[in-house]
């Protein structure tokens, strides 16, 4: 017997409904149907946190490889976008084994905490400058929530701040083919953009060749590991591309749910101004609730069984970080924003095992920096309107973010 339907109504989970607030139906699924199928896409919405977990420890079973995203067919109704025969090269979050091992070590001494602890000036440098710019664009917070991540990321990579026009454009369309929202143009445009960016990188690449212009930028790392024949080129570039995509744009997410739990809730903003140290566990608790991206897929490699229902090979699967984090066999209270939880980072926001977010600590540092000046800089401050979310089924990432 295959795994029951997620819904009635297969085109739901596209609707704004959905997308602005998931958390009921997710609450549903987990409690009575933890594997569900969606429409007849070929995709199956995993929704416990044993099961995710189960998932992730199957990597036999389960692929990282990204072979294809649910997204709104013609009809309205969910469907496979084929990307098998696209030959984009699988690196980092979606490669397996060993050459997911394998690039992650490249990349692992940039990352440690000693290594991020490097940039805590400069981050600190362009909070203050781009928060005070919230008060001069009326209290919209879009431009400062996407602009710094961009800034750091680009830093991180080795990129001049001088060409964030094209950084920025090129960090945002990074989700877009995951928003569930295909069409032949977006599909150009993204093409286009991305090969302008493969070839952006390359010149940098290439001119890391040079003795004179080596650094300790990722992009000379990702250089070196080139040179002594530890990654192709193409994936080399292909690291820093997701690096750069993956990287601003969850931490803007998470900037931008940061910003609306403390306009909405004034008791918590007002503990984070008497004790600055519990901002690490609001943080965690933002991360929780409300993770920057709500899923990631995996590939079923060969016909095999899950939560006792038959899985064949070929399928997809959607591991729901939004509901595993909210799991009652998992959490206390699992739905209430708390402060004291015992352990505040046993959750699935920057995904777990293997595949855990190596720019973790990266993200945690900006977003607490950001925190800390944002309340230096305002005082109480509260929404001035209702904000939208972006339309995408991936990221949970505002458009429009005003206080006041």
């Amino acid at each position: 017997m295959r795994a029951p339907q997620y819904s009635q109504d297969p085109q739901s989970i596209f609707k704004s409904e959905f997308i602005y607030n998931p958390f009921p139906i997710l609450d549903s699924l987990r409690k009575n149907s933890p594997i569900s199928s969606i429409g007849n896409s070929g995709f199956h919405l995993i929704s416990s946190f044993e099961l995710i977990q189960e998932v992730l420890d199957r990597e036999a079973d389960f692929s990282a490889n990204l072979k294809g995203v649910l997204y709104r067919s013609h009809d309205g109704n969910p469907d496979c976008f084929d990307l098998s025969e696209t030959g984009a090269l699988d690196v980092i979050a979606t490669a397996d084994g060993a050459n997911h091992a394998r690039h992650k070590k490249v990349l692992a001494n940039a990352f440690t905490t000693k290594s991020v602890m490097q940039y805590e000036t400069y981050i600190r440098k362009i909070a203050d400058k781009e928060i005070q710019k919230i008060k001069v664009n009326g209290g919209s917070c879009i431009a400062t929530i996407e602009k710094i991540p961009a800034m750091v990321i680009s830093k991180l990579i080795g990129l001049p701040d001088t060409e964030y026009d094209d950084f920025m454009r090129w960090i945002m369309i990074g989700g877009s083919i995951l928003a569930g929202e295909i069409s032949s143009e977006g599909l150009h445009y993204l093409a286009v953009e991305t090969e302008k960016m493969s070839g952006y990188l390359l010149e940098k690449f290439d001119l890391l060749q040079n003795p004179n212009f080596k650094d300790q930028s990722l992009l000379s790392v990702l250089r070196d590991a080139f040179e002594n024949g530890v990654l192709s080129q193409e994936e080399a570039i292909g690291i820093a591309i997701i690096l750069f995509g993956a990287g601003g744009e969850s931490t803007s997410a998470l900037m931008g749910s940061s910003i609306y739990h403390l306009a909405t809730k004034s008791e918590i903003q007002n503990e984070l101004r008497k004790n600055n140290e519990l901002i690490v566990p609001f943080i965690e608790e933002v991360i929780r609730m409300f993770p920057p991206f709500r899923f990631h897929y995996r590939h079923v490699n060969s016909d095999c069984f899950l939560g006792g229902y038959p899985l064949v090979s070929g399928e997809k699967l959607l591991l729901s970080w939004d509901s595993a984090n909210r799991d009652e066999n998992q959490f206390d209270n699992p739905n209430e924003f708390s402060l004291k939880r015992e352990k505040p980072k046993n959750h699935m926001g920057f995904g777990r095992g293997a595949h855990f977010c190596i720019g973790a600590t990266l993200a945690r540092l900006e977003v607490k920096i950001f925190i800390e000046t944002l309340l230096e800089s305002f005082d109480q401050f509260k929404l001035k309107n209702e904000p939208c979310y972006l339309n995408s089924i991936f990221v949970r990432r505002f458009t429009s973010l005003e206080i006041e």
